[in-house]
């Protein structure tokens, strides 16, 4: 049988029993027991009002009034807040203070990384002078890539932007107190000219890379402005748009802008880029610059001027141009081309410089234009005897070398690391100067690219006017030229040209392919209704009848056989971009 157990508290109290029995004795006291929850005064270091009770452990009678909120919030959060409490939180905020800080600045030093390397690559695809400040040259680097939005993977130019950056760039070059320490105006404060603005500047002090960086962003902010005529440029909201998006006086209905767009309106306007021909004659009329940079620049405004429809100011301008190049030829002019007309005149005796071949041909498209085809057809077929009577280089001649490319991209992340490191690591060279286009050209790898071009101008002029077979027989032989030579270049050599040749040579192929076909469809259709209608004493005999057939045969097998040489050679004209076609010549007005 079990014992019984006396149950004992593990607190022993006045109630609980003791296992030690009590003792009475006069000279001995017995402890005095005290509830846990109340404490003698003596034991009591503080005011109960500043030290808080653990209430919740003592007995309270149900009808005390309960203290006011602020007291109650005072003594929970006292009681929840200790010192060890307090110490815990407060290393706690100081190691998430110290990953925040680390993280965040491991996140800016990233992305410093990142926009240094892209710098570098645009640094490399667009050499800059390095003797410009570096916000000059970040503003140059800018320009040229949004000008080539399919070499930064863009779909579109932002000539708003370009005009920015190029605005921002030339304000330092001019500037005596910054990047333009040297140049110095041509007369006392300045020529001025009436629609056009200031001249330019005298800028012979400064060395060749500045003078070539200055005329890159003369000529880009020129190009921007073509692009961005009939635009307004919000200054307030900074919003730049065509002028029919405005909402203003002249403009009662404007059209809708895009989502997310803010609304400009035309009491805030201003243009968004002055006109092209500013910055044009600012080229034309700066002492520094060589033959071939005033002769780009004259090509540029002439083209201009076509495109807006100015014909005689145009051949003013080429006219001007002609000048130009001319002055910078080393012998006697006209004793090679004619410089009312621009015919090469092929006499044996010299041979005509770079830049008199450049303007004769631009004057040769602008006759064919406006419909002059004779005296269009009489320049090519000069340049082209020009061109292939060019003498070929003596042995020992160094001819400047490609510009380097860029490693290619590639999907692995190990190449694409190594090719990264090679491109911040190794400097970058800033080209040597072009040749000024004053001396005769000689014959390189590239010459028959250029005579396949003319081959291509003689074709079209000769299918259009004269005849239609001889015309596309000159189109043949320039594709075939131009194929040829394509394939023979070396990869290290820019091959841009020829592929271009190539393309609008297929083109035109096409177009007069498909035009014959069609005519000798319409031909025969109407043979064979003629034959039907009047019978066989005066319609056409049935030889005729199968003579067109024939015709028509020959044209579309030669159709066929084209259609399958275009397919053969889209890999090689398409040049491995994926927006070709589609970001070529992007502007207003293309």
């Amino acid at each position: 049988m079990l014992r019984s157990h006396t149950r004992i508290s593990r607190i022993p109290g006045p109630a609980t029993p003791s296992l030690t029995p009590r003792v009475a004795s006069s000279n001995r006291r017995l402890p005095c027991r005290r509830p846990f929850t109340q404490k003698p005064a003596l034991q009591i270091l503080s005011t109960p009002r500043t030290r808080p009770q653990s209430s919740f452990l003592s007995p309270s009678p149900i009808n005390r009034a309960l203290p006011p909120l602020t007291v109650h919030l005072r003594q929970h959060y006292a009681r929840l807040f200790s010192t060890e409490s307090r110490t815990h939180f407060r290393r706690r905020m100081s190691r998430i203070l110290r990953f925040s800080l680390s993280f965040g600045a491991i996140l800016v030093f990233y992305e410093i990384i990142k926009i240094g390397i892209y710098q570098e690559e645009l640094e490399h695809k667009w050499p800059t002078p390095p003797e410009w400040s570096w916000k000059s040259r970040w503003c140059l680097r800018a320009a040229a890539a949004w000008q080539h939005p399919e070499e930064i993977g863009k779909l579109l130019s932002d000539w708003p932007m370009v005009a920015g950056y190029l605005k921002e760039l030339l304000m330092r070059l001019e500037d005596t107190e910054l990047d333009g320490k040297g140049i110095v105006e041509q007369e006392d404060g300045g020529i001025y000219i009436e629609g056009v603005g200031r001249t330019g500047f005298d800028i012979t002090a400064k060395s060749e890379p500045w003078r070539r960086g200055y005329f890159q962003a003369l000529m880009g902010s020129a190009k921007a402005a073509e692009n961005l005529e009939g635009w307004l440029t919000d200054r307030v909201q900074r919003v730049s748009a065509p002028a029919e998006y405005f909402v203003g006086p002249s403009n009662p209905r404007p059209k809708p802008v895009p989502k997310k767009q803010k609304v400009p309106f035309e009491e805030n306007s201003e243009p968004a880029s002055p006109s092209p021909e500013v910055f044009y004659m600012k080229i034309l009329t700066t002492r520094g610059f060589a033959t071939r940079q005033k002769v780009e620049a004259a090509l540029a405004y002439a083209d201009y001027l076509d495109y807006k429809g100015l014909q005689d100011t145009a051949a003013d301008m080429y006219t001007w141009a002609m000048d130009i190049a001319a002055a910078g030829s080393p012998g006697d002019a006209a004793s090679v081309v004619d410089v009312k007309t621009g015919v090469i005149k092929n006499n044996g005796q010299a041979s005509p410089s770079e830049n008199i071949l450049r303007v004769s041909t631009a004057l040769a498209v602008h006759h064919a234009k406006f419909g002059n085809l004779p005296t269009a057809l009489s320049i090519f077929t000069s340049v082209l005897k020009a061109r292939r009577a060019l003498p070929s280089p003596p042995p020992g001649t160094l001819l400047p070398p490609p510009p380097p490319a860029l490693p290619k991209r590639t999907s692995d992340p190990f190449r694409s690391f190594f090719n990264t490191l090679r491109t911040v690591l190794v400097p970058v060279e800033y080209p040597p100067p072009a040749p000024s286009g004053n001396e005769p050209p000689l014959r390189t790898a590239m010459s028959p690219c250029d005579e396949a071009g003319l081959m291509t101008y003689i074709g079209e002029i000769i299918f259009a006017s004269s005849s239609e077979e001889i015309g596309l027989a000159w189109t043949r032989d320039a594709v075939d030229i131009a194929e040829s030579t394509l394939l023979q270049l070396d990869t290290s050599t820019p091959q841009n040209q020829c592929a271009d040749c190539v393309r609008v040579g297929l083109e035109n192929w096409k177009t007069m392919i498909s035009r014959l076909v069609k005519k000798a469809l319409q031909e025969e259709a109407e043979s064979v209704e003629k034959g039907k209608n009047k019978g066989s004493w005066f319609g056409p005999s049935k030889s005729q009848i199968e003579a067109k057939t024939n015709v028509r045969k020959r044209w579309e097998a030669e159709q066929s056989i084209l259609d399958d040489r275009i397919t053969r050679l889209r890999p090689v004209i398409v040049m491995e971009s994926a927006f070709e076609g589609v970001v070529s010549g992007v502007g207003l007005f293309v």
